[in-house]
């Protein structure tokens, strides 16, 4: 079934749904009188509409991913026939960039907390304008960075995109629209809040991956693929929405192995590390030779008039021959004739002549098949078939079937007491359902002492470092099949084995020289926020020099000085000061890190309590099972409630869920 049908198919059925709806009130409107039914079935109609709504308008993202300066942005300006993302040398990208098709050209700067950078909407600006605003933003972002902590900036730019234009690239019919979300590299993701805000980005999103091929020889590859173990698992992509560009393919020396071979173990060690089912499809690609053509013809369809001013067109076939000319030369080796009509156009270029449409649409021609970018947009179009109804469709149904289940919990209960005759049944009933309110308050109140019994267990465990109370309750846990909570115990320990390698075993090297300052910043640099890297290697360059005159005493430093030596009690004044102050400020980090880790862990955890909830749900439906108390059935209306509820307010995170205490303790003894 095509895209159009099942989108139509399902936007047919969600209106018959309705209308069915519709017509059982209008044939009972007493019934839907009653309070608790017209409660459900507002809520009902409230989800419809929104359903009905996003099913009219739906829209396709296309979230680009990437190993460090892996060249994720020209490939977004390759792929919709502008440049707008910025693609300066080293890490540009920062929060969240979405391009989205429209005919209008608009630019929309959120305003976020402490937004150093200009905010607000701006319409009608150029391709050029854009591009510089949004560079300029970046650019303040980064350097904010180096100071403090900074809410990423979310920038959406509205335009005319080549693949909404020319339909035939993705599959996608008319009135589905596209939008692409360029994400910054991880380096720029090391703060809890920015990247709790990519994630579910990411999530709803099919996903290109971009990886860098000078990074796939022996002797770089183990260090790629664990980048982009943490790539994916870190922003939560879904691995069955992925597709993987290998791009720069023309970086390939002549004395390298054969790209296909390359390729071929490229995509079996993805898939080992990622432990995908299938072996991934990952496309050879190169973006600058994209990127200059398609920017060159811009966003009209191939088989209509490209709207690109001769200028542009100049300047980006210029950049073309200039940065592609080994590839050109290599494609066009056998075959003169060609070779000769592509040094013709450079030097009519090089005259003021620029190529007109009919010449352009054959650069376009040979661009697509040499960089990749024909076989990444078949593949794009099949994968967008596969996947065209989890990732658009489903999602905006999910409320409607919560809130139906819901209505037709508490229809039933309705319709079943409406079916007794005489007063006798209607006193029986309320006996019977009077005693099944009793023992389910009891049964409430255990099952939530139990509950929270079993919570405080899991969270003392998770506060010790007894390994024997860990085994136990981890056994029981996996006893009453709580595998999420299994997966926190080891994301918990994780934590500990992270900051050891991110942080401590790094900032011990520097301490004992081992390591120069300038090499810790940047190292650390990867794995927390600039601002904090260099505040570490600030304190740290105080207690160096002061560290040798302290002895070290049952884990603890010492250093005595008579009472009488007023400049040696001024000195361990100052050195106690930057102790602490260094103390101090490997807590924050430590914290910080430890904070994003468990981000990047968050579906573990919401897993495991909604593992936990689904339990005491269980528990709860059982007591509510007693058939032979009433002949109502009560379990289907309470328990879809319940589940309606769940739904819409999904488990998270709490803020500082991961803190270290100051365990500093002030004490003074005189001798």
């Amino acid at each position: 079934m095509n895209i159009e049908l099942r989108l139509s198919t399902s936007v047919a059925l969600l209106q018959q749904l309705g209308n069915a709806l519709s017509d059982l009130v209008n044939s009972s409107p007493d019934v839907f009188n009653d309070p608790a039914i017209a409660s459900r079935l507002k809520d009902f109609r409230q989800a419809h509409e929104i359903a009905t709504q996003r099913l009219s308008n739906p829209s396709l993202s296309i979230a680009t991913l990437g190993t460090t300066s892996s060249g994720k942005s020209t490939i977004v300006n390759a792929l919709m026939g502008r440049r707008i993302a910025p693609i300066e040398a080293g890490e540009m990208s920062g929060g969240v960039l979405t391009l989205r098709h429209s005919e209008e050209q608009k630019l929309i700067i959120e305003a976020t907390a402490d937004a150093a950078w200009e905010t607000g909407e701006w319409v009608g600006l150029s391709d050029e304008e854009l591009y510089q605003k949004i560079k300029g933003v970046m650019n303040t972002y980064h350097q904010c960075r180096k100071q403090k902590e900074c809410t990423a900036p979310k920038i959406t730019v509205t335009a005319p995109l080549f693949p909404a234009r020319d339909v035939g690239l993705s599959g996608l019919p008319e009135g589905i629209n596209i939008e692409f979300l360029d994400l910054p590299g991880l380096k720029s993701v090391q703060d809890r809040a920015n990247l709790a805000v990519i994630q579910p980005l990411v999530g709803k999103a099919f996903s290109l991956v971009a990886l860098d091929y000078s990074q796939v020889d022996e002797e770089h590859r183990q260090k790629l693929l664990a980048e982009l173990k943490q790539v994916v698992s870190f922003l939560q992509g879904q691995t069955d929405s992925m597709i993987f560009i290998l791009n720069r393919v023309d970086r390939r020396s002549s004395d390298d192995l054969p790209v296909e071979v390359r390729l071929e173990r490229l995509r079996g060690e993805i898939k080992d590390v990622l432990e995908l089912a299938d072996l991934p499809d990952v496309i050879p690609f190169n973006a600058q030779l994209l990127y200059n053509a398609q920017c060159a013809w811009g966003t009209a369809a191939l088989n209509t008039t490209s709207e690109v001013a001769p200028e542009v067109r100049s300047e980006r076939l210029k950049a073309l021959f200039e940065n592609c000319a080994a590839i050109i030369r290599d494609k066009t080796s056998g075959d003169r004739s060609l070779r000769d009509w592509f040094r013709q156009i450079d030097d009519n270029l090089q005259e003021g002549h620029v190529p007109d449409d009919y010449q352009m649409r054959r650069i376009m021609f040979y661009a697509l098949e040499w960089s990749g970018g024909k076989a990444l947009w078949d593949c794009l179009r099949t994968r967008i078939q596969e996947s065209f109804s989890e990732l658009v469709i489903l999602p905006n149904l999910l409320d409607v079937f919560n809130n139906f289940d819901a209505l037709t919990g508490s229809l039933d209960i309705l319709i079943e007491t409406r079916k007794i005759l005489n007063q006798e049944q209607v006193e029986a009933e309320r006996n019977r359902i009077a005693t099944i309110r009793q023992n389910l308050q009891k049964n409430i109140r255990k099952i939530n002492n139990d509950f929270q019994k079993e919570v405080r267990d899991y969270v003392e465990v998770l506060k010790t470092d007894d390994t024997d109370r860990r085994t136990k309750i981890s056994k029981d846990a996996k006893k009453k099949g709580r595998k999420g909570f299994l997966d926190i115990f080891e994301t918990v320990a994780a934590v500990e084995g992270d900051l050891t390698t991110s942080l401590i075993s790094s900032v011990r090297d520097a301490l004992q020289e081992h390591q120069k300052n300038y090499d810790l910043e940047e190292k650390l640099k990867e794995f927390i926020a600039p601002h904090l890297a260099k505040d570490i290697v600030k304190t740290l360059n105080e207690v160096k020099p002061r560290i040798n005159k302290f002895s070290l005493q049952s884990e603890s430093l010492y250093r005595r000085v008579r009472a009488d030596d007023e400049t040696g009690k001024r000195e361990l004044e100052h050195d106690e000061k930057y102790f602490r102050l260094f103390y101090h400020t490997m807590r924050q980090a430590m914290t910080a890190r430890a904070e994003f880790f468990l981000q990047t862990r968050v579906k573990l955890f919401e897993v495991a309590l909604q593992s936990l909830v689904g339990e005491q749900l269980r528990r709860l439906q059982v007591s509510l099972s007693e058939r032979e108390l009433s002949s109502i059935d009560l379990e289907q209306a309470a328990i879809s409630d319940l589940r309606k509820k769940l739904s819409e307010n999904l488990p998270t995170l709490p803020e500082k869920f991961f803190e270290f205490a100051n365990t500093i303790k002030q004490s003074n003894n005189k001798e």
